[in-house]
């Protein structure tokens, strides 16, 4: 017993004195009726709403099962004729109906779903409740005649006409609200999924029938010979029916629990890729149900590796539900299902296929990992197919023809000489110093794009403010490691760089931009940040996605962070626990001094 189980406890002895205590008073005060079933129907609602309670926490179905309960035996406490004590009792009382009806249209959640239901709810609280509260406020029991003799309030606003109309709306919004009342349930039985038909048939049909009811007590007057007392019994017994349904779902999700022990026996034989989402689906009783996987970078997948994404967060019958299977703290996978599956079969039958969906999830993170290998494989072969071209048009393009005018500048300078024309033999060697000197510039240049001799020479901190100087817009060099990294690590670094700053230069609108370089003993985390438009995708753009292939090729991880209008952070981990010594780079003469080496290098220093 916990203190929640103490305080429903409270509750349930508090209701069974309100039901007892008010057929009591019944009795007393000679009302003829049926008194066991007026009981019954009313803590039938009782004993409902408070195992919602105790068994759907959260539920909207507890709070309406317990009002509905109370203001059914609002009208066996008026009797007391106590002076204030009747008027809320009146109006109370009169909100049983709207009370079953949104209890009918919300359930099993307690939530509903459309405008139109919303709409049809609203009404009838209003022409129920609603109108009652209006009489109670504007008829006065003094004046001859009133309806009721009964001392409740003092009345705020005295008139005989306005109570008319309120009491004719009481008596007569049957006419309208029961009509929208079928519509709606029509309405959502045509949206219903199969599952949610097969639990939720026998409530909406109870429903309607009880609609039926109210509308023909408020079409045939009042009636001495007891019909309108047999009617009311009729409706006592549709009235039951509704809790009686949410407690049968309730048991039939407890016996429905009993496949999890199959469930456990069926996930010890192994089993092809794929099968586990049957044998969940046989277990929940629900053949739509679908599960995938999560991934490390917070993203789905499916069984074989395919990508995935959840259901958006919609409204309506039909919206699927999602659970999320966890492992101390951890996701694994998600299941979608039917809303109207209990949840406590889902919660018993996640945690028997925990093992087996923690194997599953395995294998698809695998399958997807091979699958981007494959894909990464083929665009770096492409990249590279790509850059060879490239090479060869600029050598075609640049240095090749300034080596071609300069040969047919040596074949004039020869003819020139061997005619006698010392002067323009002067001149075409100039033309051909000048050109051989643009090609040697441009296959530097074009040298430079393959590998930056800088960074060779002198490391990360001077190749990044080479990067930063030459960068379209003002960019801060801070925290760069004074030591060196593997070859491959720092070339990565620095062509993530220098790809991250032509983008910012072209797409990002920033007015500066910074570079942050850390190291720890795990790893080499470099960060390029802009204060831009924001909304770079890599998923969009080749540049990007080169990137996180060359990242990847090293097996380091590469994020992108660019909300619109805030900015882009292209962040960058990499292995750098391995740290090359400087021996290994530099050569050093026989006393062990390095030949060439860079001088020590701080952040906006000069080399």
């Amino acid at each position: 017993m916990t203190r929640r189980r103490w305080a429903l406890a409270g509750i349930a002895v508090a209701s069974l004195v309100w039901a007892l205590g008010g057929e009591w008073v019944s009795i007393h005060a000679g009302i003829a009726e049926n008194h066991f079933l007026d009981a019954l129907a009313g803590l039938s609602f009782f004993v409902a709403g408070i195992v919602a309670l105790d068994r759907r926490q959260g539920n909207r179905i507890g709070p309406l099962m317990l009002a509905s309960g109370a203001s059914w035996f609002c009208g066996n406490w008026e009797n007391l004729r106590w002076p204030v004590w009747g008027a809320p009792l009146l109006v109370f009382g009169s909100a049983t109906a709207a009370f079953v009806a949104h209890v009918a249209l919300g359930y099993s959640n307690g939530r509903l779903a459309t405008r139109y239901e919303r709409v049809t709810v609203a009404a009838t609280y209003v022409g129920t409740a609603g109108a009652m509260l209006g009489f109670v406020l504007t008829d006065d029991p003094r004046v001859a005649g009133c309806v009721r003799d009964c001392p409740w309030a003092p009345v705020i606003w005295s008139s005989q006409s306005a109570a008319d109309a309120f009491e004719w709306v009481d008596e007569h919004g049957a006419y309208v609200l029961v009509p929208m009342f079928v519509i709606a349930l029509w309405l959502r039985w045509r949206r219903s999924t199969p599952a949610q038909r097969r639990y939720l048939t026998p409530l909406w049909v109870a429903a309607g029938i009880l609609a039926g009811v109210y509308l023909i007590s408020a079409i045939v007057p009042a009636s001495p010979h007891g019909f309108l007392r047999l009617l009311s019994d009729f409706q006592a017994l549709l009235e039951i029916c509704v809790p009686a349904v949410f407690l049968a779902g309730l048991l039939s999700a407890r016996l429905a629990q009993s496949a999890v022990g199959s469930l456990v026996v069926d996930l010890q034989a192994p089993r092809p890729t794929g099968e586990l989402r049957a044998l969940i689906a046989a277990a929940l009783g629900d053949p739509s149900v679908d599960i995938v996987y999560a991934v490390d970078d917070g993203g789905w997948i499916q069984a074989d590796g395919s990508p995935a994404l959840l259901p958006t967060d919609e409204s309506g019958p039909s919206a699927r539900q999602v659970t999320v299977i966890e492992r101390e703290q951890r996701r694994l996978a998600a299941l979608i299902h039917d809303p109207a599956v209990d949840p406590g079969l889902v919660r018993a039958v996640a945690a028997a296929a925990g093992m087996a969906v923690e194997n599953e999830r395995l294998h698809a993170q695998v399958r997807a990992q091979l699958d981007e290998v494959r894909a990464s494989r083929s665009r770096i072969v492409q990249a590279g197919d790509d850059e060879r071209r490239r090479v060869e048009r600029d050598l075609h393009d640049g240095a090749q023809q300034r080596l071609v005018t300069l040969s047919l500048a040596m074949h004039a300078a020869r003819r020139q000489l061997t005619a006698g024309h010392p002067d323009a033999v002067a001149d075409t060697l100039a033309l051909a110093s000048d050109e051989l000197r643009l090609a040697i510039d441009e296959l530097r240049e074009l040298a430079r794009g393959l590998h930056p001799v800088i960074l060779t020479d002198e490391g990360l901190g001077p190749a990044l403010q080479s990067l930063a100087d030459r960068a379209a817009v003002p960019v801060s060099v801070d925290r760069v490691p004074e030591h060196r990294f593997p070859p491959t690590i720092e070339s990565t670094v620095y062509f993530v760089v220098s790809e991250a700053l032509a983008n910012i230069g072209k797409y990002a609108d920033a007015s500066d931009a910074s570079i942050h370089v850390t190291h720890d003993a795990a790893a080499l985390i470099v960060e390029v940040r802009d204060n831009g438009c924001g909304g770079a995708d890599p998923a969009r753009g080749s540049g990007l996605r080169g990137l996180s292939d060359r990242v990847a090729a090293v097996n380091g991880r590469m994020t992108v962070v660019s909300p619109v209008g805030a900015g882009t952070t292209v962040r960058v981990v990499l292995p750098g626990s391995a740290r090359a010594d400087r021996v290994d780079l530099v050569q050093r003469d026989s006393t062990g001094t390095p030949v060439g080496a860079a001088p020590h290098w701080t952040p906006g220093g000069t080399p």
